[in-house]
Protein backbone atom coordinates (compact mmCIF):
# COMPACT_ATOMS: atom_id res chain seq x y z
CA UNK A 1 0.00 0.00 0.00
CA UNK A 2 1.26 3.15 -0.54
CA UNK A 3 2.02 5.99 2.10
CA UNK A 4 1.81 8.98 -0.02
CA UNK A 5 3.82 12.19 1.92
CA UNK A 6 3.39 14.73 -1.20
CA UNK A 7 2.13 18.64 0.20
CA UNK A 8 1.36 19.73 3.59
CA UNK A 9 -1.54 21.34 3.92
CA UNK A 10 -1.40 23.83 1.45
CA UNK A 11 -2.96 26.44 3.17
CA UNK A 12 -0.34 25.92 6.50
CA UNK A 13 1.00 29.36 5.72
CA UNK A 14 -2.31 31.26 5.49
CA UNK A 15 -3.59 32.72 8.78
CA UNK A 16 -6.77 33.47 7.48
CA UNK A 17 -8.72 36.26 9.03
CA UNK A 18 -12.35 35.68 10.89
CA UNK A 19 -15.09 36.61 8.64
CA UNK A 20 -18.51 36.21 10.15
CA UNK A 21 -21.17 33.69 8.54
CA UNK A 22 -24.61 32.73 9.17
CA UNK A 23 -25.98 29.71 10.94
CA UNK A 24 -24.19 27.08 8.94
CA UNK A 25 -25.54 23.96 7.26
CA UNK A 26 -29.01 22.43 7.98
CA UNK A 27 -30.46 19.02 6.64
CA UNK A 28 -32.89 19.24 3.98
CA UNK A 29 -34.31 15.62 4.63
CA UNK A 30 -36.22 14.36 7.47
CA UNK A 31 -33.66 11.75 8.38
CA UNK A 32 -31.76 11.09 11.63
CA UNK A 33 -28.09 11.01 9.05
CA UNK A 34 -26.87 11.54 5.88
CA UNK A 35 -24.16 9.79 4.36
CA UNK A 36 -22.07 10.71 0.85
CA UNK A 37 -19.35 9.49 -0.94
CA UNK A 38 -15.77 11.45 -0.65
CA UNK A 39 -12.52 10.90 -2.64
CA UNK A 40 -9.44 10.29 -0.79
CA UNK A 41 -5.92 11.63 -2.22
CA UNK A 42 -2.67 12.48 -0.94
CA UNK A 43 -4.34 11.97 2.44
CA UNK A 44 -6.65 14.93 1.95
CA UNK A 45 -10.40 14.09 1.87
CA UNK A 46 -12.39 16.03 -0.87
CA UNK A 47 -16.03 16.41 -1.42
CA UNK A 48 -18.58 17.25 -4.20
CA UNK A 49 -20.56 20.27 -3.37
CA UNK A 50 -22.99 22.84 -5.19
CA UNK A 51 -22.62 26.70 -5.25
CA UNK A 52 -25.51 28.65 -6.08
CA UNK A 53 -27.39 25.39 -7.69
CA UNK A 54 -24.46 24.96 -9.90
CA UNK A 55 -21.65 22.38 -9.84
CA UNK A 56 -20.59 19.89 -8.55
CA UNK A 57 -17.33 21.02 -7.63
CA UNK A 58 -14.77 19.28 -5.42
CA UNK A 59 -13.60 20.98 -2.06
CA UNK A 60 -10.72 19.79 0.25
CA UNK A 61 -12.44 18.87 3.91
CA UNK A 62 -10.21 21.03 5.82
CA UNK A 63 -10.81 21.08 9.87
CA UNK A 64 -7.78 24.02 10.12
CA UNK A 65 -9.79 26.69 8.14
CA UNK A 66 -12.85 28.72 9.52
CA UNK A 67 -14.61 30.49 6.34
CA UNK A 68 -15.10 28.37 2.74
CA UNK A 69 -12.33 29.37 0.66
CA UNK A 70 -12.50 29.63 -3.16
CA UNK A 71 -9.09 29.16 -4.97
CA UNK A 72 -9.97 29.79 -8.29
CA UNK A 73 -11.21 33.29 -9.14
CA UNK A 74 -12.61 32.36 -12.09
CA UNK A 75 -15.29 30.26 -11.41
CA UNK A 76 -16.38 33.11 -9.20
CA UNK A 77 -17.26 35.64 -12.42
CA UNK A 78 -18.94 32.30 -13.70
CA UNK A 79 -21.06 31.76 -10.63
CA UNK A 80 -21.99 35.58 -10.54
CA UNK A 81 -20.97 35.80 -6.93
CA UNK A 82 -21.41 38.85 -4.78
CA UNK A 83 -18.02 40.13 -4.44
CA UNK A 84 -18.60 43.13 -1.81
CA UNK A 85 -15.33 44.09 -0.45
CA UNK A 86 -11.41 42.89 0.03
CA UNK A 87 -9.95 41.51 2.76
CA UNK A 88 -5.93 41.01 3.47
CA UNK A 89 -4.37 37.99 3.64
CA UNK A 90 -0.77 37.29 5.31
CA UNK A 91 1.44 34.28 4.60
CA UNK A 92 3.81 33.52 6.90
CA UNK A 93 7.86 33.88 5.97
CA UNK A 94 7.10 37.88 5.41
CA UNK A 95 6.17 37.75 2.09
CA UNK A 96 2.85 36.84 0.83
CA UNK A 97 0.52 39.33 1.22
CA UNK A 98 -2.52 39.01 -1.05
CA UNK A 99 -5.57 40.57 -1.85
CA UNK A 100 -8.48 38.55 -1.21
CA UNK A 101 -12.05 39.15 -1.86
CA UNK A 102 -15.56 38.07 0.26
CA UNK A 103 -18.66 36.58 -0.83
CA UNK A 104 -21.63 36.80 0.30
CA UNK A 105 -25.27 35.62 0.05
CA UNK A 106 -23.61 32.22 -1.03
CA UNK A 107 -25.85 28.77 -1.03
CA UNK A 108 -24.18 25.67 -0.93
CA UNK A 109 -24.99 22.60 -0.87
CA UNK A 110 -23.84 19.26 -0.26
CA UNK A 111 -26.01 15.86 -0.23
CA UNK A 112 -29.11 16.53 2.01
CA UNK A 113 -27.01 19.57 3.31
CA UNK A 114 -27.51 23.25 2.47
CA UNK A 115 -25.98 25.96 3.85
CA UNK A 116 -27.82 29.92 3.29
CA UNK A 117 -26.32 32.87 2.93
CA UNK A 118 -22.81 31.94 3.61
CA UNK A 119 -19.64 34.02 3.52
CA UNK A 120 -16.80 32.83 1.03
CA UNK A 121 -13.12 33.99 0.91
CA UNK A 122 -12.20 34.42 -2.67
CA UNK A 123 -8.36 34.22 -3.23
CA UNK A 124 -6.41 35.76 -6.31
CA UNK A 125 -5.61 33.53 -9.13
CA UNK A 126 -2.32 31.03 -9.32
CA UNK A 127 -1.82 31.80 -5.74
CA UNK A 128 -3.05 28.50 -4.48
CA UNK A 129 -3.42 25.84 -7.05
CA UNK A 130 -4.67 22.46 -5.49
CA UNK A 131 -5.91 20.35 -8.83
CA UNK A 132 -1.81 19.78 -9.87
CA UNK A 133 -1.55 17.81 -6.58
CA UNK A 134 -5.03 15.49 -7.17
CA UNK A 135 -4.59 15.31 -10.87
CA UNK A 136 -8.53 16.11 -11.46
CA UNK A 137 -10.06 19.73 -10.75
CA UNK A 138 -10.42 20.55 -7.13
CA UNK A 139 -11.68 24.02 -6.35
CA UNK A 140 -11.58 25.03 -2.95
CA UNK A 141 -11.89 24.09 0.75
CA UNK A 142 -14.22 23.96 2.97
CA UNK A 143 -14.36 23.42 6.85
CA UNK A 144 -15.94 24.91 10.27
CA UNK A 145 -18.63 26.01 8.09
CA UNK A 146 -19.94 22.47 7.62
CA UNK A 147 -18.24 21.19 11.13
CA UNK A 148 -19.87 23.43 13.72
CA UNK A 149 -23.35 22.29 13.43
CA UNK A 150 -22.45 18.60 13.31
CA UNK A 151 -20.82 15.00 14.42
CA UNK A 152 -19.01 14.21 11.18
CA UNK A 153 -18.14 10.65 10.77
CA UNK A 154 -15.49 9.95 8.06
CA UNK A 155 -14.10 6.54 6.77
CA UNK A 156 -11.28 7.30 4.89
CA UNK A 157 -10.75 3.72 3.78
CA UNK A 158 -14.31 3.38 2.39
CA UNK A 159 -14.42 6.93 1.42
CA UNK A 160 -17.52 7.64 2.82
CA UNK A 161 -18.30 10.80 4.86
CA UNK A 162 -21.66 10.58 7.38
CA UNK A 163 -23.30 13.50 9.15
CA UNK A 164 -25.67 13.00 12.01
CA UNK A 165 -28.41 15.24 12.82
CA UNK A 166 -28.38 15.01 16.59
CA UNK A 167 -25.12 13.86 18.75
CA UNK A 168 -26.80 10.15 19.76
CA UNK A 169 -24.29 8.34 16.96
CA UNK A 170 -23.11 5.03 17.98
CA UNK A 171 -19.83 4.36 19.38
CA UNK A 172 -18.36 0.75 17.93
CA UNK A 173 -16.33 -1.33 19.88
CA UNK A 174 -12.18 -0.77 19.88
CA UNK A 175 -12.89 2.94 20.15
CA UNK A 176 -11.77 5.53 22.11
CA UNK A 177 -13.66 9.05 22.75
CA UNK A 178 -10.85 11.65 23.63
CA UNK A 179 -12.07 15.61 23.89
CA UNK A 180 -10.32 18.49 22.04
CA UNK A 181 -10.85 21.75 22.43
CA UNK A 182 -12.27 24.31 19.79
CA UNK A 183 -9.97 27.62 19.49
CA UNK A 184 -10.49 30.07 17.21
CA UNK A 185 -13.02 27.34 16.09
CA UNK A 186 -10.39 24.47 15.10
CA UNK A 187 -9.82 21.64 16.70
CA UNK A 188 -6.99 21.26 19.86
CA UNK A 189 -6.21 17.79 21.12
CA UNK A 190 -3.73 16.98 23.69
CA UNK A 191 -1.11 14.69 22.64
CA UNK A 192 2.33 13.30 23.27
CA UNK A 193 5.57 12.93 20.84
CA UNK A 194 8.40 10.34 22.55
CA UNK A 195 11.56 11.36 20.51
CA UNK A 196 13.83 8.65 19.19
CA UNK A 197 16.08 9.89 22.12
CA UNK A 198 13.28 9.03 24.94
CA UNK A 199 12.56 12.31 25.32
CA UNK A 200 8.51 13.64 25.17
CA UNK A 201 6.81 16.68 24.83
CA UNK A 202 3.12 16.92 26.21
CA UNK A 203 1.40 19.68 23.85
CA UNK A 204 -2.43 20.54 22.32
CA UNK A 205 -2.05 20.06 18.66
CA UNK A 206 -4.21 21.30 15.63
CA UNK A 207 -6.11 18.08 14.41
CA UNK A 208 -6.07 19.25 10.38
CA UNK A 209 -7.84 17.81 7.88
CA UNK A 210 -6.20 19.54 5.28
CA UNK A 211 -2.66 18.45 6.26
CA UNK A 212 -1.37 15.57 4.43
CA UNK A 213 1.99 14.34 6.10
CA UNK A 214 1.58 13.03 9.60
CA UNK A 215 2.78 15.48 12.03
CA UNK A 216 4.24 18.97 12.03
CA UNK A 217 6.31 20.42 14.98
CA UNK A 218 7.90 23.83 15.94
CA UNK A 219 11.09 24.04 14.96
CA UNK A 220 12.18 24.21 18.41
CA UNK A 221 11.48 20.48 19.26
CA UNK A 222 13.75 18.81 16.37
CA UNK A 223 15.84 17.13 19.07
CA UNK A 224 12.98 14.63 18.92
CA UNK A 225 14.15 13.37 16.00
CA UNK A 226 17.93 11.46 16.23
CA UNK A 227 18.10 11.82 12.01
CA UNK A 228 16.33 14.60 9.77
CA UNK A 229 16.48 15.06 6.35
CA UNK A 230 16.18 18.91 4.55
CA UNK A 231 13.83 18.71 1.90
CA UNK A 232 10.51 20.12 0.46
CA UNK A 233 7.41 20.06 2.88
CA UNK A 234 4.64 22.19 1.69
CA UNK A 235 3.48 25.01 -0.37
CA UNK A 236 1.81 28.78 0.72
CA UNK A 237 1.57 32.26 -0.84
CA UNK A 238 4.97 32.45 0.40
CA UNK A 239 6.34 29.99 -1.89
CA UNK A 240 8.45 26.70 -1.21
CA UNK A 241 7.74 25.91 2.33
CA UNK A 242 11.11 24.24 3.53
CA UNK A 243 12.42 22.28 6.48
CA UNK A 244 13.50 18.85 7.76
CA UNK A 245 11.50 15.46 8.29
CA UNK A 246 12.50 13.53 10.54
CA UNK A 247 10.77 10.37 12.97
CA UNK A 248 9.34 10.33 16.50
CA UNK A 249 9.76 6.86 18.47
CA UNK A 250 5.45 7.14 18.59
CA UNK A 251 2.52 9.82 19.45
CA UNK A 252 0.39 8.98 21.62
CA UNK A 253 -3.46 10.45 21.49
CA UNK A 254 -5.23 8.96 24.90
CA UNK A 255 -4.37 5.58 25.67
CA UNK A 256 -4.35 5.16 21.71
CA UNK A 257 -0.04 4.87 20.55
CA UNK A 258 1.22 5.42 16.74
CA UNK A 259 4.41 4.12 15.90
CA UNK A 260 7.79 5.75 14.26
CA UNK A 261 5.58 8.29 12.87
CA UNK A 262 7.26 11.11 10.44
CA UNK A 263 7.43 14.35 12.14
CA UNK A 264 7.96 17.23 9.60
CA UNK A 265 9.85 20.60 11.10
CA UNK A 266 9.37 24.03 9.00
CA UNK A 267 12.00 26.78 8.76
CA UNK A 268 11.98 28.79 11.42
CA UNK A 269 11.67 32.14 8.68
CA UNK A 270 7.90 30.33 7.90
CA UNK A 271 6.98 30.93 11.32
CA UNK A 272 7.47 34.63 11.56
CA UNK A 273 5.02 37.20 10.66
CA UNK A 274 5.49 40.75 10.71
CA UNK A 275 9.30 40.20 12.47
CA UNK A 276 7.48 38.54 15.17
CA UNK A 277 8.02 34.42 15.44
CA UNK A 278 4.31 32.77 16.09
CA UNK A 279 3.94 30.68 18.86
CA UNK A 280 2.63 27.52 17.16
CA UNK A 281 3.27 23.97 18.33
CA UNK A 282 2.19 21.70 15.16
CA UNK A 283 -0.40 19.87 14.33
CA UNK A 284 -1.59 16.62 13.70
CA UNK A 285 -2.32 15.81 9.90
CA UNK A 286 -4.29 13.32 7.33
CA UNK A 287 -1.46 10.52 7.39
CA UNK A 288 -2.32 9.97 10.76
CA UNK A 289 -6.05 10.75 10.52
CA UNK A 290 -6.76 8.56 7.40
CA UNK A 291 -5.46 5.37 10.03
CA UNK A 292 -8.71 5.84 11.98
CA UNK A 293 -12.18 5.39 11.38
CA UNK A 294 -13.17 8.96 13.05
CA UNK A 295 -15.93 10.95 14.61
CA UNK A 296 -15.35 14.65 14.72
CA UNK A 297 -18.12 16.33 16.97
CA UNK A 298 -17.99 19.75 17.33
CA UNK A 299 -20.82 20.68 19.22
CA UNK A 300 -19.51 18.34 22.03
CA UNK A 301 -15.88 18.98 21.39
CA UNK A 302 -14.94 15.44 21.25
CA UNK A 303 -13.20 13.04 18.92
CA UNK A 304 -13.93 9.68 18.30
CA UNK A 305 -11.03 7.25 17.17
CA UNK A 306 -11.32 3.29 15.77
CA UNK A 307 -8.33 2.27 14.53
CA UNK A 308 -8.44 1.45 11.10
CA UNK A 309 -6.91 -1.49 8.87
CA UNK A 310 -4.02 0.19 7.98
CA UNK A 311 -3.30 1.86 11.08
CA UNK A 312 -0.39 -0.52 11.61
CA UNK A 313 1.44 0.63 7.93
CA UNK A 314 5.14 1.80 7.96
CA UNK A 315 5.05 6.07 7.41
CA UNK A 316 7.38 6.14 4.38
CA UNK A 317 9.13 9.30 3.30
CA UNK A 318 9.06 9.78 -1.07
CA UNK A 319 10.66 6.78 -1.50
CA UNK A 320 12.10 7.91 -5.15
CA UNK A 321 12.55 11.39 -3.47
CA UNK A 322 10.65 13.45 -6.36
CA UNK A 323 6.83 16.03 -5.53
CA UNK A 324 5.10 15.32 -9.08
CA UNK A 325 2.39 17.73 -10.08
CA UNK A 326 -0.11 17.53 -12.78
CA UNK A 327 0.08 20.65 -15.38
CA UNK A 328 -1.74 21.61 -18.76
CA UNK A 329 -5.40 21.92 -19.31
CA UNK A 330 -6.13 18.37 -19.04
CA UNK A 331 -4.33 17.72 -16.00
CA UNK A 332 -2.26 15.03 -18.38
CA UNK A 333 1.46 16.60 -18.38
CA UNK A 334 3.65 15.58 -15.33
CA UNK A 335 5.92 17.83 -13.93
CA UNK A 336 8.51 17.18 -11.21
CA UNK A 337 8.12 19.62 -8.73
CA UNK A 338 10.90 18.92 -6.51
CA UNK A 339 13.96 16.48 -5.99
CA UNK A 340 14.92 15.66 -2.64
CA UNK A 341 18.76 16.09 -2.70
CA UNK A 342 20.83 13.08 -2.08
CA UNK A 343 17.47 11.12 -2.91
CA UNK A 344 17.55 8.36 -5.08
CA UNK A 345 15.84 10.58 -8.21
CA UNK A 346 18.46 12.96 -7.71
CA UNK A 347 21.47 11.00 -8.08
CA UNK A 348 19.98 9.39 -10.79
CA UNK A 349 20.02 13.11 -12.24
CA UNK A 350 16.41 13.98 -12.57
CA UNK A 351 15.75 17.57 -11.94
CA UNK A 352 13.18 19.82 -10.98
CA UNK A 353 10.81 21.62 -14.21
CA UNK A 354 11.36 17.70 -16.44
CA UNK A 355 8.38 16.40 -17.66
CA UNK A 356 7.21 13.04 -17.30
CA UNK A 357 6.99 10.93 -20.60
CA UNK A 358 7.51 7.66 -19.79
CA UNK A 359 7.25 5.35 -16.64
CA UNK A 360 8.13 2.23 -16.84
CA UNK A 361 7.04 1.13 -20.73
CA UNK A 362 4.17 3.23 -19.94
CA UNK A 363 3.65 6.25 -21.77
CA UNK A 364 2.37 9.67 -20.36
CA UNK A 365 -1.11 9.36 -22.25
CA UNK A 366 -1.49 5.70 -20.25
CA UNK A 367 -0.99 7.08 -17.21
CA UNK A 368 -2.72 9.07 -14.36
CA UNK A 369 -1.23 11.43 -11.78
CA UNK A 370 -2.63 8.78 -9.20
CA UNK A 371 -0.89 6.30 -11.13
CA UNK A 372 2.58 7.77 -11.65
CA UNK A 373 2.74 8.20 -7.42
CA UNK A 374 1.90 4.70 -6.69
CA UNK A 375 4.91 3.54 -8.79
CA UNK A 376 7.25 5.97 -7.37
CA UNK A 377 6.31 5.49 -3.99
CA UNK A 378 5.54 1.56 -4.33
CA UNK A 379 8.28 -0.23 -2.12
CA UNK A 380 11.99 -0.20 -1.39
CA UNK A 381 14.04 -1.95 -4.14
CA UNK A 382 11.32 -1.29 -6.57
CA UNK A 383 13.41 -0.50 -10.15
CA UNK A 384 12.10 2.73 -11.58
CA UNK A 385 13.05 3.23 -15.02
CA UNK A 386 11.73 6.89 -16.26
CA UNK A 387 11.76 8.93 -19.87
CA UNK A 388 11.82 12.82 -19.02
CA UNK A 389 11.31 15.85 -21.45
CA UNK A 390 13.85 18.51 -20.10
CA UNK A 391 13.64 21.30 -22.37
CA UNK A 392 13.21 19.26 -25.41
CA UNK A 393 15.91 16.66 -25.15
CA UNK A 394 14.62 13.31 -23.68
CA UNK A 395 16.59 11.27 -21.51
CA UNK A 396 16.58 7.62 -19.86
CA UNK A 397 16.89 7.47 -16.35
CA UNK A 398 17.08 4.47 -13.72
CA UNK A 399 17.09 4.18 -9.72
CA UNK A 400 15.35 1.73 -7.37
CA UNK A 401 13.53 3.09 -4.72
CA UNK A 402 14.77 3.66 -1.07
CA UNK A 403 13.66 4.71 2.28
CA UNK A 404 16.40 7.27 3.12
CA UNK A 405 15.28 8.05 6.82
Amino acid sequence: MRILQLYLAILFCIPLPAVANADGFSFTRDRRSISMPIKVRNNLAVVQLHINDRGPFYFILDTGVRTTILTEPMLAHLLDLNLQESIYVYGLGGDGIVEALVARGVDIRLHGLRGKNMNMIVIPENILTFSEIFGFPVYGVIGYDLFKNFAIEISYSNERMRVFREPDYRIGRRSQVTPFRLVNDKPYVSATIIGENGDSLTTNLLLDLGASHPVYLNRSHIHLSDRTLNSFIGKGISGNLMGNIGRADKIRIGDIEVNEPLVFYPEREFLVFNEMEINWQGLIGGAIIKRFNIIIDYPSEKLVLRPGRNFSDPFNTSLSGLEVVASGPQLNKFKIHYVRPGSPAYEAGIQSGDYIMQLNHLSRTELNLDEILDQINLREGHHISMLVNRDGLLLRKHFRLREDL
